[in-house]
């Protein structure tokens, strides 16, 4: 069985090799940047990072690098945790402009973090931290105490069983409006699928409820909505009849889910050891249908890259193709050049190489690979957040041999083209409508979070609704019918 160390914002798995959502194929690449005036020139961009910037080099061994608000005032923290002492750490983001304060315990407790995730568990408005610990083998959590970076003591909600839980991940599975658990484990012979239902909205969960059995080397399961109508369903992987063969289960609503519905299995005589070891849905191709990228590794030819081709948004999909330039690195997915089209940001451990690969047309086409740095010993993790509030994905990394968490500015330079365009948004601050002037018919409005995750998108319209967002900054990219953009910060009160 293979682990993947992975975190999790809200109800969106990221991990450490991770993706970004959006919903429509642009006929041409257009750039995201951020707008300080409310009259200038556009320009497309290519994302440049600046020199590494140095958060701390104090945490001995670091692993994990999320970014994350952890005392909800509207700045992304960054969040590690030591292979040596084993504790949980953040550093506040002071200023908004990527200054940290020093670090900040957020569990004493020594564990071993599989997964972190953040989510509400006790319906009570605020983020609690969700965590699978390894030795013992608990799914554990903490609870937010004040929204302000404090933290309860570890409560265990599965501990320790014959059974070795292998992943955990959090679903309204039964549509009861809060958050349950679904794990998968394993024993000697077999893994299978459960969830735990929330059974009060407060963090009490219930007893097993068996989903799927009697598979051997199930994936974690990956929770999306495979069949676009609404419900979330599992994505996942086996070895039951030879090699890997990638999988879906319908959600049928209620937390039943249908028979297994084969994807694609790779062929016994050519690859009879062949495994699949990581798994993720994102839109390669830009066409606003989620492909499925995945990691494979045969004992005989290698580790490779692939990805198949979302056909219908029903759960069909296209052969293997191959995405040479990311096998040798770990990998997650961004846009980090603003173009509406997914990247990939890439981290080797062994040869100390930091980078990123360009989707070059928007088609799944990755440019050669682009350095951001390669001062750094023995990367375990990369991802990116827009640390100084610019409109920008920035990057953030964690090395274990030279004790560093840092992160790297997007300057988005690399000019091409300028064209005059005016927009006027107010109020900002807001409380809720934001009202759009412009020089120019406004076709979409699109909502991202400091993460960079479209959240929310208005067609046709001069305004948009705000109010039920949680206070916090936020970037409105507002796109003409003649397919320019800008990007604008508003902040929510």
């Amino acid at each position: 069985m293979i682990f993947i160390l992975s975190f999790k914002v809200s109800n969106n798995l990221i991990k450490f090799k991770e993706l970004t959502n959006f919903s429509e194929k642009m006929i041409s690449k257009k750039a995201l940047f951020y707008s300080i005036s409310t009259i200038l020139g556009i320009t497309t961009a290519q994302a440049q990072f600046e020199p590494q910037q140095v958060i701390s080099t104090e945490v001995e061994a670091p692993y994990i690098s999320i970014p994350f608000d952890i005392d909800n005032d509207g700045k992304l923290d960054v969040v590690t945790a030591s292979n040596q002492d084993f504790k949980l750490r953040w550093f506040k983001n002071n200023d908004g402009a990527g200054n940290f304060e020093t670090e900040a315990i957020l569990n004493e407790s020594p564990v071993f973090y599989l997964s972190i995730d953040f989510v509400d568990l006790d319906s009570d408005g605020d983020k609690d931290i969700l965590f699978l610990e390894n030795n013992p083998r608990n799914v554990v959590w903490l609870e937010n105490i004040d929204g302000l970076g404090n933290f309860s003591t570890e409560q265990i909600i599965i501990a320790e069983q014959q059974d070795f839980i292998t992943s955990v991940s959090v679903i309204d599975i039964d549509n009861d409006g809060d958050l349950d658990l679904m794990t998968s484990t394993t024993d000697t012979f077999t893994d299978k699928i459960s969830w735990y239902e929330n059974t009060n909205g407060l963090g009490n969960f219930g007893p097993e409820i068996l989903l799927i059995e009697n598979v051997m080397e199930i994936y974690p399961p990956v929770l999306k909505d495979i069949d676009n109508d609404g419900n979330i369903d599992i994505l996942t992987a086996h070895e039951n009849n030879g090699p890997a063969k990638l999988v879906w289960y319908k959600n049928e609503t209620n937390g039943s889910f249908g028979p297994e519905q084969e994807i694609y299995q790779f062929d016994f005589l050519v690859s009879d050891q062949t495994s699949i070891t990581y798994i993720q849905y994102v839109d390669v191709n830009t066409n606003g249908k989620k492909d499925i990228v995945i990691t494979s590794h045969n004992d005989d030819t290698g580790t490779f890259v692939y990805w198949l081709d979302n056909l219908n948004n029903q759960g069909s999909f296209g052969l293997l193709q191959p995405l040479p330039n990311i096998s040798s690195n770990q990998y997650r997915f961004f846009d980090l050049d603003n173009d509406e089209d997914i990247d990939v940001l890439l981290w080797n451990r062994y040869t100390n190489n930091f980078s990123w690969l360009e989707n070059s047309d928007g088609e799944g086409n990755f440019t050669t690979e682009r350095t951001i740095t390669t001062n750094i010993d023995f990367p375990a993790d990369a991802t990116a957040g827009d640390i100084d509030g610019d409109g920008q994905l920035d990057v953030i990394s964690a090395s274990i041999s030279d004790n560093k968490v840092a992160w790297y500015k997007n300057t988005g330079l690399g000019i091409e083209e300028n064209y005059p365009l005016s927009f006027f948004l107010h109020p900002n601050p807001t409380t809720g409508k934001v009202k759009i002037t412009s020089n120019q018919t406004v076709e979409t409005i699109v909502v991202f979070n400091l993460l960079g995750q479209k959240i929310k998108t208005a067609r046709q319209s001069n305004s948009i609704d705000l109010s039920s967002f949680e206070s916090g900054i936020y970037f409105l990219q507002l796109k003409t019918e003649t397919g320019k953009s800008q990007t604008h910060k508003i902040i929510k009160k």
